[in-house]
């Protein structure tokens, strides 16, 4: 079935209807006039009727990408197929109730690495979250964004400036879209004075990003296993050496400089992503613009009024929901089984390195860990994967939920994932929002689907501005746990990690180097490359060394 709506500033809008649920697929909220270029806020649109009862194209990325990604959740829903487009790709999924008047809206960001996603991946259908907030009575409006990735939403490099190529196009489509749903929304029954950001993975990072703005862009956040204390924007050098690495992989370093930019703009593309290792590193860069330094762990430690001085939105986002899976550096185990051979020597040297002033640190997480020549390869892996579900994701969760200026609500996600696969049995990542968006409901046991529906009920409950459960400031201590050591959802008041399905050893090692050094040590081991197989590489290794 269609509806057809006349909005006030865009005209008439023919949507798919189904089950009291309207889906305006595929809108368009800003144009590009070539690849690379930055967006432009859709502010005119030509009065004829739009046909958005259809999926959007996919921006430049694998056309297996979903398929990648349902390898991580580890059970498949419907195969789609997604065309691709360099051009008609920033284009939004508007998901709302029938006759919706004012509602809160729900922005969402996708993750997948800043390579991968798309917002009309059947995992990410808002139409049976939307439908949950209409019968549980708080109905919302929801909004998935598509947002340029790789090669046209990340590369920059001095050549690139030089012709005109800003930084960091994948957060400006962002940010546009935001602008767009501030002007828009209204006429699709939101309310542009009530929007709630939430993204999951590194479309977390990219929402602690938006955070940096002085102009507010919503009101509260939603942040799903990850932030950008985890995966702090690159330097420009970084960015530079990228940019070095991508011209050799994709042939033209010899070209000249004319001749590069126009093969990047202008060239095929499906080599910008069959061509591109994983390796390098395509993702934010510190532009001193949209993307800035920090904050960082320690600007946590001092509290809410460093953080305020540090991160603009901190000041305009006063409610923040923040949590993560149990196994959440379960993402990283996919590339690390390649190198898994000697892996326990291996990160010995790697941190032996980056953190060659504090071996006692180095030496004091391995025993921690049981990292070490006497475990199998596969035992080391596991326990290294530990020691990143705690540096890289619990403990951001903490330093933001204890220390953000306004109210924090903190949850941890230790439902076990029921499906066959390397993961099965723990909370591993991208599980959160398989339970929230409810698409995987077929698949789930009667009590795996009620806590699908808690956790959304929760979630709908924050967008409307309640409280789903106690803030970290009325319990200090207290956190909602989804699934073990208890069934169910269970508030948890507690000072111990134990209680939450975490572990303590973490926050004794920081107290010598600091999280942010630790951080970036066993951050430097999990984007490493391969074996060094050119001076490239070795530039790069060097130059994120020093970063």
């Amino acid at each position: 079935m269609t509806e057809t709506i006349e909005h006030p500033l865009i005209g008439v809008l023919v949507g798919k209807a189904e089950d009291g649920i309207i889906q305006f697929l595929g809108v368009r909220y800003a144009s590009l006039t070539d690849r690379l270029a930055e967006p432009e806020l859709l502010s005119h649109y030509d009065g004829e009727k739009i046909d958005a009862t259809k999926k959007g194209r996919q921006v430049i990325s694998p056309p297996n990408g979903c398929g990648i990604e349902y390898g991580f959740i580890q059970q498949s829903l419907q195969p789609s197929s997604f065309e691709i487009s360099d051009l008609d790709s920033l284009h939004l999924n508007i998901t709302v109730p029938s006759d919706a008047h004012d509602l809160p809206v729900l922005v969402f960001v996708h993750g997948g690495g800043f390579a991968l996603g798309s917002n009309a991946w059947p995992q990410y259908d808002h139409s049976r979250l939307v439908k949950l907030s209409v019968e549980t009575g708080l109905p919302i409006l929801a909004v998935g964004i598509n947002y340029r990735l790789g090669v046209p939403g990340f590369l920059t490099s001095k050549e690139l400036r030089a012709a005109g190529y800003k930084p960091n196009n994948g957060i400006r489509d962002q940010r546009i879209a935001l602008k767009w749903v501030k002007q828009y929304i209204q006429g699709f029954g939101g309310d542009p004075n009530n929007v709630t950001l939430m993204g999951q993975s590194a479309g977390a990072v990219a929402s602690f990003l938006h955070l940096q703005s002085e102009e507010p862009l919503f009101g509260q956040l939603i942040a799903m296993s990850g932030t950008s204390l985890a995966l702090p924007p690159i330097s420009p050098e970084v960015a530079e050496t990228a940019y070095a690495l991508c011209l050799k992989t994709l042939g033209i370093q010899e070209l000249s400089e004319t001749n590069r930019v126009r093969d990047i703009v202008h060239g095929p593309s499906p080599k910008l992503w069959t061509n591109i290792p994983a390796y390098i590193p395509l993702r934010p860069v510190i532009d001193n613009d949209i993307v800035f330094r920090g904050p960082t762990h320690e600007d946590f430690a001092m509290g809410p009024f460093q953080v305020e001085a540090v991160l603009p939105g901190a000041k305009w986002c006063r409610r923040v929901l923040i949590g993560d899976c149990q196994s959440d550096a379960s993402i990283f185990s996919y590339s690390l089984m390649k190198r898994q051979t000697g892996i326990a020597k291996a990160f010995h040297n790697s941190l032996s390195k980056y953190l060659s002033n504090s071996p006692e640190a180095v030496c004091a997480l391995e025993q921690a860990y049981g990292i070490n020549s006497n475990t199998t390869d596969e035992v080391a892996l596991r326990n290294i994967l530990d020691a990143a579900s705690d540096i890289r994701f619990y403990a951001p969760v903490l330093a933001i939920g204890n220390n953000w200026p306004g109210e924090t609500y903190v949850y941890h996600f230790n439902e076990p994932n029921p499906w066959e696969g390397p993961w099965k049995g723990t909370a591993s990542h991208c599980l959160d929002f398989a339970y929230l968006f409810q698409n995987f409901n077929e698949y789930l046991t009667p009590t795996q689907q009620e806590l699908a529906k808690q956790f959304a009920e929760h979630v709908i409950c924050f967008i409307h501005g309640k409280a789903p459960f106690p803030s970290r400031q009325s319990a200090r201590s207290g956190a909602m746990v989804y699934g073990q050591p208890r069934n169910g959802a269970a508030f948890v008041q507690s000072v111990s990690p134990n209680d939450f399905g975490r572990r303590e050893k973490l926050f004794q090692l920081a107290q010598g180097v600091g999280l942010d050094k630790l951080n970036a040590a066993v951050g430097h081991f999990l984007d490493g490359m391969p074996p060094l197989i050119d001076q490239d590489c070795e530039l790069l290794h060097h130059v994120i060394q020093g970063d």
